[in-house]
């Protein structure tokens, strides 16, 4: 078969079924990973923002998308203050630290993303998921003791040799 603009048999849309509507993730905690990351201009050209997608890693809505943005550069300083601080806590949530330019080291590092539902108060839109939080997966159950003791045990390197516990014998019998 070759490439073309037209198909072989005509599809009739009127007579095909669509895909139903997505329902909303519930509020809750997810372990997520992000898997595209980009940055480009504001609505308004000025100021930057950057466009996450996540995805959804185990559980019962395994592969889902959510998709944040979060603002860099804004006239307005509140604005900018406030997405600031969130890209701060995923950077952290990531394990990065330094200066960022490069988003591709966000992308593949699981997380926990806090979900909420966010409502339209004028009731123009319809309702939509919203990423309210990032943490590392560390505190996946929420406990400073089991953070403490998987930081410890990361960080703890085990002496050479202890498992023999016996005086090495060097000697060569020649």
């Amino acid at each position: 078969m070759t490439q073309s603009n037209t198909l072989d048999t005509g599809f009739d849309v009127d007579n095909e079924e669509g895909t139903p509507p997505l329902s909303l993730l519930p509020k809750g905690k997810y372990k997520a990973e992000i898997t595209d990351a980009t940055v480009g201009p504001t609505k308004n050209g000025k100021g930057q923002a950057v466009s996450l997608t996540w995805t959804i890693t185990e559980g019962e809505y395994e592969n889902r998308l959510l998709f944040q943005r979060i603002l860099i550069e804004h006239e307005s300083e509140e604005a900018q203050k406030f997405g600031r601080m969130k890209f701060k806590d995923l950077c952290a949530a990531c394990g990065i630290t330094g200066v960022v330019t490069d988003l591709d080291p966000l992308c593949y590092k699981t997380c926990v993303i806090s979900v909420v539902i966010r409502k339209d108060k004028e009731g123009q839109y319809e309702d939509k998921n919203e990423v309210a939080r990032v943490a590392p997966l560390v505190s996946w159950n929420g406990s400073k003791p089991a953070e403490r003791e998987v930081l410890k045990e990361a960080s703890t390197t085990p002496k050479a040799f202890e498992a023999a516990k016996e005086k090495l014998d060097d000697e060569i019998p020649w």
